[in-house]
């Protein structure tokens, strides 16, 4: 059975204004009382520490695994990205870990240009129900462990999105209204022509690792009245999004051109690689595998271990979820990572982790290394679909994760950067997205 998306009809909706509308009345009495203690609306959004997780952002919970979220018309970009008023799909694809069929509440929000939540009220971001319901998962084909897949494709056509800009999707559990997890995306206008440069330092980085600026040229539109207030310039490195800086560079000399640069000190590391796994079978013909062992229910694989500064791949251009296979016979297998970190010795043994495409580039404490003495190897476990995916080991440098320090190069590698050209509407005071433009920058 595939996956049925539905809007609230018109006596839902009044069923729901009524419900709240009595809701408030009772919070307002309870308020009145000094007896009384509230308790929070909702759950507190838990702070993860990860190179793509943002901070209003809730992260994706164990039960949900091979998330995929993208839009037609670009399936491999970094940042999920539409163009408004076109014929794009946002697609969004994921696995519940249960033996039923679920049902979810899906909506939207509109974002500010660092991602805090803008004050546009839904009607003037939508023209339609800000709310679907989805239900109707495939049940796996599989010997695997028992889940439901569910393919949920929204037209933008049919949301009538309003405004462009930064948004979440919030996926929430139907029957208690607790939201599951959210995932950030970007509607562009494409007004005005916007053209990206870039050029490399060398030596100017931490141990003398080369650097990467970013320049942009923008041609503004017509109604720009105030380039200098109005405009903005934000760029992203390789698709990890709390890692966005805005361009401090600025020059409006030229008429109708705004130019954007990073300054030295905002410049990019430019010598980042991540390991690449191809698990698109599980078998011991598979190259990456070391050991299998067959089971009824849950396989379990053994990696060949990875080497610190040998084994890493350079940046490819592509989603950060990851691509797990969508077939209806496709498997989960525990995987164990092994990392040779070529005589070091457990130096990490309190800061290590294995982090990826698959928990979104995020401290877990459940894929967090553990030395084997007698392996001299760090092993950590993580539970996948069979498909393809990007990895790294990150040591915790503070609060931040770091995984440059486990990196191959000082030198130069390919690396892609995304910029983002913002205009600050005066009228109704949010953060529009006139343009984004893609660089590589290759050694």
């Amino acid at each position: 059975m595939g996956t049925k998306i539905s809007s609230y009809s018109s006596s839902q909706y009044l069923l729901s204004c009524t419900y709240y509308m009595l809701w408030f009345i009772s919070l307002f009495w309870m308020s009145c009382s000094s007896t009384v203690n509230l308790a929070p609306s909702s759950p507190p959004i838990p702070q993860v520490n990860s190179l793509l997780v943002l901070p209003e952002q809730r992260s994706i919970p164990d039960n949900i695994r091979s998330v995929q979220f993208f839009s037609s018309s670009q399936a491999s970009s970094p940042l999920v990205t539409a163009r408004l008023g076109s014929n794009d799909r946002l697609v969004l694809r994921f696995d519940e870990l249960s033996e039923i069929s679920g049902m979810f509440r899906i909506h939207f929000s509109h974002r500010n240009k660092d991602w805090t939540q803008s004050n546009l009220p839904a009607t003037w971001f939508m023209n339609t129900t800000n709310q679907r319901i989805v239900q109707g998962g495939s049940k796996n084909q599989s010997n695997s462990i028992p889940f439901h897949s569910y393919d949920i494709q929204f037209s933008l056509r049919d949301l009538e999105f309003l405004t462009s800009g930064f948004y979440f999707i919030h996926v929430s559990d139907y029957t208690t209204g607790i939201e599951l997890f959210s995932l950030p995306f970007a509607l562009t206008e494409q007004r005005g022509t916007l053209e990206l440069d870039g050029e490399t330092l060398y030596n100017k980085g931490n141990l003398g690792a080369a650097v990467d600026r970013i320049f942009a040229e923008f041609n503004f539109p017509e109604f720009v009245d105030m380039p200098v207030f109005d405009l903005s310039f934000q760029v992203l490195q390789d698709g990890f999004l709390p890692k966005a800086v805005l361009a401090r560079g600025k020059d409006f000399s030229d008429e109708k051109v705004a130019k954007f640069h990073l300054e030295e000190s905002q410049s990019y590391p430019a010598n980042t690689r991540y390991y690449g796994l191809n698990l698109s079978t599980f078998s011991l013909s598979n190259q990456e595998v070391l050991e299998y062992e067959e089971s009824d229910e849950l396989p379990q694989i053994t990696l060949r271990e990875d080497f610190i500064s040998f084994s890493d791949t350079p940046y490819t251009l592509q989603s950060m979820y990851g691509n797990p296979s969508s077939r209806i016979t496709a498997r989960y297998a525990m995987i164990n990572f092994r990392f040779n970190p070529m005589g070091t010795g457990p130096n990490y043994d309190d800061e290590l982790f294995v982090v990826g495409d698959f928990n979104q580039w995020s401290e877990n404490k459940q894929h967090k290394m553990k030395w084997n003495p007698e392996l001299r190897l760090f092993e950590a476990q993580a539970l996948l679909k069979e498909g393809t995916y990007r990895y790294s080991y990150a040591t915790r440098n503070g609060h931040d994760l770091d995984v440059i320090e486990l990196g191959s190069s000082l030198t130069k590698e390919n690396q892609w950067y995304t910029g983002i050209l913002f205009y600050r509407d005066p009228n109704l005071q949010y953060d529009r997205i006139l343009y984004i433009g893609k660089l590589q920058l290759s050694p």
